[in-house]
């Protein structure tokens, strides 16, 4: 795949980025609108754990058959299709009357989603040369820190202002507002196949074992993302003063996100491949650092506990794109959305544990602590396949 000029490039970029805050937003309203739907549908901290827990299965399920259908269609019919089906079903949450209802659309949802980042990275992945598409993956990660910030303030406001049933009805339609974009402007910039790409000597990457190092540090490092979108709305909002109290809090920990994702891709640039030990004490200080964060958010002042979760999301974010750099790097270009596809599914996977985990731990009075024990342990771990995949790909495992 060759984009065949920097503004059509930058056209289909912005595209994919702006595809990527709407999944963010459409995912996270139910965290936003939680409070309205405890009131009107009086459902316990326990259900809402239950629905948030199948919504990522439905998403865990899905990402690998999307991986390896992004590997097989062009890439501009699954952004088109994925999105409109989101669409839908984002809308269709206007329709919900309780707890099992909500269930039922809301896997529909997270299922449909799972088109977005096996097909960002398989466009974004064939940009060249290096720098602009490690500058165009650190954007990418930045999208979702992007519309979990428009999330706390667009959502409520709609929400508070024309009922929660019509926000749903409007943010579906933004899907389709955004669906006639995209097809406009790939129309010239993305074949109407799926180009080939030449295999690598030793075979498919999904034969080595550095591949599946780095899916388990995607796996393992991801809990954090999820368990921050679906429960940092709901800790805030029970421990803030009021409305715009808990969404100042979200957003300004997703503006610290947002800067991680730069931080990433100036790292990303600097160190493209796995040469130098150098790199490799850096990744290693940062998952550190990240897990360190999280022990100290256990600390029941708020400040502390608010300050803690933003640094480490910082953190994560820059993790985050030099795992997929690496994902997208001419190594792993043969398949890069049936290996992003299964690497999200390890964290999603993975997610469904520490969701249920704090939903249970909250709703039994134990609060967030035994949730982020458990995420830092899993980022150390994380972290280590990281490094350890790195170093194969450098010694040509």
């Amino acid at each position: 795949m060759c984009l065949p000029g920097a503004v059509a490039g930058a056209g289909v970029v912005a595209a994919i980025l702006a595809a990527i805050v709407l999944n963010n937003v459409d995912r996270q309203m139910l965290a936003l609108i939680k409070p309205l739907l405890d009131r009107e549908f009086r459902w316990s901290s326990d259900s809402y754990g239950r629905i948030t827990a199948a919504a990522q299965l439905s998403a865990a399920l899905c990402l690998p058959l999307m991986g390896w259908i992004v590997d097989q269609v062009p890439a501009r019919r699954c952004f088109a299709w994925g999105v409109a089906t989101w669409s839908v079903f984002t809308a269709a949450q206007a329709l919900a009357t309780g707890a099992q209802s909500m269930l039922v659309v809301r896997v529909g949802l997270t299922g449909a989603e799972a088109i977005g980042t096996p097909a960002a990275l398989k466009v974004l992945g064939a940009l060249a040369p290096a720098r602009r598409r490690a500058l165009a993956l650190g954007l990418f990660n930045m999208a979702p820190s992007v519309g979990a910030m428009v999330g706390p303030v667009l959502v409520p406001m709609l929400a508070w202002s024309l009922g929660w049933r019509w926000a749903a009805i409007l943010l579906g339609g933004i899907g389709f507002v955004w669906v006639v974009w995209w097809l406009r402007v790939s129309a010239t910039t993305i074949p109407a196949t799926p180009v080939a790409v030449a295999s690598r000597a030793g075979g498919s990457p999904l034969r080595r074992p550095a591949t599946w190092l780095l899916i388990a540090a995607k796996g393992l490092t991801d809990q954090l993302w999820w368990v921050f979108l679906y429960w940092l709305p709901v800790f805030f909002h029970l421990h803030g003063n009021g409305t715009m109290a808990w969404a100042g809090s979200v957003t300004g920990i997703y503006v610290w996100a947002a800067l991680g994702s730069l931080a990433g891709a100036l790292a990303a640039v600097r160190w493209p491949h796995a040469r130098g030990i150098r790199a490799q004490i850096w990744i290693a200080a940062c998952c550190l650092g990240v897990a360190g964060l999280l022990l100290l958010a256990t600390q029941p002042v708020r400040a502390v506990s608010v300050g803690a979760c933003a640094l480490a999301i910082f953190g994560h974010q820059i993790v985050s794109v030099l795992i997929f750099s690496t994902i997208s790097d001419a190594q792993y270009r043969e398949r890069t959305g049936t290996i992003a596809g299964i690497a999200a599914f390890a964290g999603n996977l993975l997610a469904v544990g520490s969701l249920m985990l704090v939903g249970r731990s909250v709703a039994a009075g134990a609060g967030y602590v035994p949730t982020l024990l458990a995420l830092a342990l899993a980022y150390v771990a994380g972290g280590s396949c990281l490094i350890a995949s790195r170093l194969l790909s450098r010694d040509g495992a």
